[in-house]
């Protein structure tokens, strides 16, 4: 079986659209089709027209008619709930809700915040780099401003389980085990995050996946006080399920996992990482956040093509549950700062997951501002739990909305065209009425200016300006 390139930058999607598959093996995270959509450029859609009646629209009415149907048959049918389950022992009931455990425990009642390595390292993470951007979140601020999450991505593990069936660490990565680095995170007052794969390996196919082993692995994250799973999507077996649709399959093997993390008895936030199946249309109930788009990448195409991916399922978003169009890419070098500034704004804006994606301990003061922005963070973990929806999108020139707990809007103009324009909106148009004038407080700059109802700015290409519009009486 051929191996994933080791040469830091090559991403496991490229890795897999170079390799199709294997023998009946689900192998990509993501289809040839849509690999080759990202690396284009993304033509702007009108997403307001879509909700109403396009694709988009019709995707989320069918997946929450689908979640209705499926509710509705493991009720009045129990038998259905065993289907698929031969590959975990003690899987023959329908598990219980995992991102409810994580929710009651506090985990996921607003969008997740922390690190992740990937982005920047690839699979070539080690016990040392990763205590060492642990503590760089508290040298720097960043746990401070909320980054509560040091997660380990794909490749910290053998890809040979041990004699008992046990994952086994890399030993020359993580000499000493994952335990030690996980007791060193929480020291810090950190939560620790690890990768898992649903299929028999991870996406570059280096080391071992958890197809069939999802109640010992789950076991073993929770003696290692793991916090968050993120749960990738390849080299399923499909040829064991050869009446079954790929998303249903995924959303069996979803929902396994689901009853293992709540079997292992310790509440751990469940990442489904499989945007390919469409998660957002059969597992809000079962995770507390998943994939919307491809792997993002680390150039502004890339960022606006994850963007237009999650903001049409808006509807789908509250407390422990949330669309995630992938980590940031703040910090990398692909993006300029207002290419930066504006992912900032748009995940904070679409309530994402916030999860840095760069080298904490070397980051410029530029970089560490924009992460640390408190203004727009505010935003991103305002309690209401509501995700910014757009009310204008013609020409590439986008104004979102997003209602806060107190009652103000978070409002994002986004010029996402390469050439310099004024857009301009209103007051009504986002969702306020029933004041005479209205405050603009600049979430970048910090000015407060005043309105009478109209929200106006001149934007550079790629950029944007975040307002907290409130009524003044």
């Amino acid at each position: 079986m051929p191996r994933a390139p080791a040469a830091a930058g090559v991403s496991a999607c490229d890795y897999q659209r170079d390799y199709p598959g294997l023998n009946g093996f689900r192998t990509r995270r993501f289809g040839r089709r849509r690999n080759h959509e990202a690396q284009r450029d993304v033509r702007l859609e009108p997403i307001v027209k879509r909700l109403a009646g396009g694709r988009m629209g019709m995707a989320i009415s069918l997946g929450l008619l689908v979640g209705v149907v499926v509710s509705a048959l493991f009720g009045v049918f129990p038998n259905l709930r065993a289907t698929g389950t031969a590959l975990n022992a003690g899987a023959s009931s329908f598990p219980p809700d995992a991102n409810a455990v994580a929710l009651a425990a506090g985990l996921a009642a607003t969008p997740p915040m922390g690190w992740n390595g990937y982005n920047r390292y690839y699979l070539h993470v080690t016990a040392r780099m990763v205590e060492a951007e642990a503590s760089a979140l508290v040298r720097t601020g960043m746990k401070a401003a909320g980054y509560a999450y040091v997660n380990i991505d794909g490749g910290w593990d053998l890809s040979t389980r041990s004699e008992s069936g046990a994952l086994q660490p890399d030993p020359a990565r993580f000499p000493d085990g994952i335990k030690p680095v996980a007791d060193y995170v929480h020291s810090l007052g950190l939560k620790f995050g690890i990768y898992a794969s649903a299929g028999t390996m991870n996406c570059a196919a280096t080391t071992a996946g958890s197809y069939g082993h999802y109640r010992q692995d789950t076991a073993t994250f929770a003696s290692w006080g793991v916090d968050y799973i993120k749960f990738d999507w390849c080299y399923i077996p499909m040829r064991s399920y050869p009446h079954m649709t790929e998303r249903q399959v995924s959303q069996v093997l979803s929902t396994e996992m689901a009853g293992a993390i709540a079997a292992s008895g310790r509440p751990m936030l469940y990442d489904v990482n499989d945007a390919y199946d469409k998660p957002w249309t059969w597992s809000v109930q079962l995770a507390a956040m998943w994939r919307t788009s491809n792997d993002i990448k680390d150039h502004y195409r890339s960022l606006l093509y994850n963007f237009q991916h999650d903001v049409g399922y808006h509807l789908l978003a509250r407390p422990g549950h949330w669309n995630d169009p992938d980590m940031l890419e703040i910090g990398n070098g692909g993006l300029s700062y207002g290419e930066e500034k504006a992912q900032f704004s748009l995940w904070a804006e679409m309530a994402a997951p916030l999860i840095a994606g760069n080298d904490v301990r070397n980051m410029t003061p530029l970089t560490r501002s924009i992460l640390t922005n408190l203004a727009v963070i505010a935003v991103d973990q305002d309690r209401l739990g509501r995700q910014g929806y757009p009310v204008a999108t013609a020409g590439g020139h986008w104004v979102l909305t997003k209602p806060l707990v107190n009652g103000d809007r978070a409002v994002v103009l986004f010029n996402a065209t390469s050439k310099q324009v004024t857009i301009s909106t209103t007051v009504a148009r986002i969702g306020l009425t029933g004041s005479s004038s209205y405050s603009l407080l600049n979430l970048w700059s910090g000015l407060t200016s005043k309105t009478s109802g109209v929200i106006t700015a001149n934007l550079p290409p790629h950029s944007v300006v975040m307002y907290d519009v409130a009524p003044l009486g």
